[in-house]
């Protein structure tokens, strides 16, 4: 064989490799299998250049992985929605309204907290979303850029977005909103900062505030006490169809809750339920994360490694506090916080970790007779609401709108 050959044939492997690597098959019940398959080969392909990049000692993968997703958009001149990049209390924000918004009405006004594990990230990254929202339904969007793990781990996030979410509060008519008519929202991430925003804002500190009147939690990460839940089994491991499987979730919450000290836990002890002792188990929140509270659809799955796991106390002690923090976890909060909060729209996608955490909450709020809302998309991956060519992307935005339009 010449050599010319014999580079043909290494290349052909060589793509015949990527290809592999690229390719995700997709389960039956896939609503949008092709573009699904697009979306994720692309999402690999960027990371394994994050990667190579930082074995190459070129930058490291979380600054690089950060800029690939905070790229300034391109703004279209006839878009009918206006932005101002702002500061609220120190905190950086993004003010969305309509281009056409009479200067003499108050809109509604939404704060939103953007998604990306509280380490990746911007209100460049959701500017196309939120411009999406402002088109559809007549408001002013609040886009708050909070400082992120691991340099800035918990509670400096929520702190931002509590700081520049009663800044709002304060001072909306001031960008023509009605400040009794603001909700917050959040995707991923951001829907538990949201989630955390709407119960801290019930305290003491903030009775002179108006009132919060509505959170959207989208695809929330509302507690990290148990990851032996069926969603959290399920989709575990390389071959998720999705961008985001129970690994990568499981060491975003320990980026969130300790920094660059995240590597002491091993994310891996989580998942085993390691930190589960009879004192956690025992406890008043194991309530609220009992698969009975689930659809027995969603009931399926072995969770007997839980519960035969040998336990770490150490451990156990040593997240406890930051854990069953409702400003960390907000499933975690008091029944009588939980009475208090808004009316409540929450989405929840099929192939995702996360995705038993919006069925307990709903299940809550259900029992205690709050007004809420949930909107299961089967077929669909975490985060699919930012791919603006799933038909299913626009189709959530519409009934949000729909929702907001009821109860804004």
């Amino acid at each position: 064989m010449d050599k010319y050959k014999f580079l043909l044939v290494i290349l052909s492997a060589a793509l015949v490799g990527l290809a592999y690597h690229l390719y995700t098959p997709m389960p039956p019940e896939a609503e949008e299998p092709y573009q699904q398959m697009a979306f994720l080969a692309k999402f690999k392909l960027v990371m394994g250049f994050v990667s190579l990049l930082d074995v190459l000692g070129i930058g490291d993968g979380v600054s690089t992985y950060r800029k690939l997703r905070s790229i300034k958009p391109v703004i279209d001149p006839n878009d009918t929605v206006t932005s101002v990049d702002d500061t609220f209390d120190g905190v950086y924000v993004r003010v969305y309204s309509p281009k056409n918004h009479p200067k003499d009405k108050l809109l509604p006004g939404l704060v939103f907290y953007h998604g990306g594990g509280w380490v990746f990230g911007s209100r460049d990254s959701h500017d196309p979303m939120m411009r999406r929202f402002v088109r559809r339904k007549q408001m002013v969007v609040v886009s708050v850029e909070y400082r992120l793990a691991p340099e800035f781990p918990f509670p400096a996030p929520i702190d931002d977005c509590v700081s520049a979410t009663s800044h709002f509060l304060r001072h909306a008519k001031k960008y023509r909103t009605d400040p009794n008519r603001i909700g917050v929202m959040g995707d991923s991430a951001g829907g538990n900062l949201a989630a955390a925003v709407a119960l801290r804002l019930l305290g003491p500190n903030f009775t002179h505030l108006p009132k919060i009147k509505v959170q959207v939690l989208i695809y929330p990460a509302l507690q990290a006490f148990q990851f032996a839940t069926p969603a959290y089994v399920k989709y575990a491991g390389t071959s998720v169809p999705g961008l985001l499987n129970s690994e990568r979730m499981a060491e975003f919450w320990l980026r969130y809750a300790f920094g660059h000290e995240f590597l002491t836990v091993n994310h891996l002890d989580l998942l085993a339920g390691r930190h589960l002792t009879s004192e956690w188990l025992a406890s008043e929140e194991a309530r609220h994360v009992n698969i009975q509270n689930l659809p027995q659809e969603l009931r399926v799955g072995d969770f007997s490694a839980t519960s035969n796991t040998e336990k770490n106390v150490t451990l156990s002690n040593f997240i406890k506090p930051v854990f069953l923090n409702p400003s960390f976890a907000p499933l975690m909060a008091d029944d009588r916080s939980v009475g208090q909060l808004p009316s409540t729209y929450i989405l929840t996608a099929e192939f995702d970790p996360l995705r038993d955490d919006g069925f307990y909450m709903t299940k809550r709020l259900q029992t205690m007779k709050k007004k809420v809302e949930h909107r299961h998309f089967t077929g669909m991956d975490h985060g699919f609401l930012s791919i603006q060519n799933y038909k299913n992307s626009l189709k959530a935005v519409e009934e949000i709108c729909e929702y907001l339009n009821k109860e804004l």
